[in-house]
């Protein structure tokens, strides 16, 4: 068991695609949680980073750095200008849903390689890049977290309607990714939970179109960011190597 973290005491904070949406949520939420902690929030597109940027912009505490996700030379650009801090808590919320406004496939006649390719760069392939250049700045004396937002679509045991055939796929792809790493920062003495978290349905620029037919509860940014933040800090305490949802219930890989 992990005596996990306590958000309120936390120094170092990165949040990974925090230019809108549920990144730029954790990034407010966070500060309202412990003004003091330095966070270093990234963000990909300056033309959809603005507010973030704004709102670093009067805050000491928060730094921005402009970094392409799938670019591993820009990752470790990004954790080098740590300059060795140790990472209290890492969030990456970098996620898609389609690939040039083609939306999930509903069939296998809608499948093309090029989509498939795509959608698995940015929905799974970034997180094991992230661990891979941030892993030396965890530590071994303190309780850390290491989190990705993954998606209940992305539960092999929770499938029982099919569809959406890369984002199901990529997100599955993603929670043994997240699984395996945590076996790594394991095995390597790091006291490092490693979580996956489905932030809930949440209205952002991803999901605006297909919120139309949904009957349950769609939670603002802020919202999502402070249930994630709550069910990071319970989950903590639990161990590594976790699928959560949004209320700290586990979810079936």
């Amino acid at each position: 068991m992990s005596p996990g973290i306590n958000l309120k005491n936390i120094k170092v904070a990165v949040i990974v695609g925090a230019g809108h949406g549920i990144g730029l949520g954790l990034v407010q939420e966070l500060r309202a949680i412990n003004s003091k902690c330095r966070i270093y929030a990234t963000y990909r597109d300056s033309s959809r980073a603005g507010e973030l940027l704004d709102y670093s912009s009067k805050l000491e505490e928060v730094t921005t750095f402009n970094v392409d996700p799938i670019n591993e030379n820009q990752i470790e650009s990004f954790f080098e200008s740590l300059k060795g801090q140790k990472i209290d808590l890492l969030i990456n919320t970098v996620g898609t849903l389609v690939f040039e406004n083609k939306g999930p496939e509903k069939s296998l006649r809608d499948i093309n390689i090029e989509t498939l390719t795509n959608i698995f760069k940015v929905n799974s392939f970034v997180t094991p890049l992230i661990a891979k250049q941030s892993k030396k700045y965890f530590s071994k004396e303190s309780s850390s977290v290491f989190c990705t937002l993954s998606a209940m679509v992305g539960s092999i045991g929770d499938n029982k309607i099919g569809g959406w055939y890369s984002y199901r796929a990529s997100k599955a792809a993603l929670n043994m990714f997240i699984k395996t790493i945590s076996i790594e920062f394991k095995r390597y003495n790091l006291r490092c939970s490693v979580l996956a978290v489905h932030p809930g349905t949440t209205k952002t620029e991803l999901s605006k179109d297909f919120l139309k037919n949904v009957k349950h509860k769609v939670w603002t940014a802020n919202e999502s960011a402070q249930n994630i933040l709550d069910t990071i800090e319970k989950s903590s305490t639990e161990g590594t190597g976790l699928f959560k949802s949004w209320d700290n219930t586990t979810i079936a890989w």
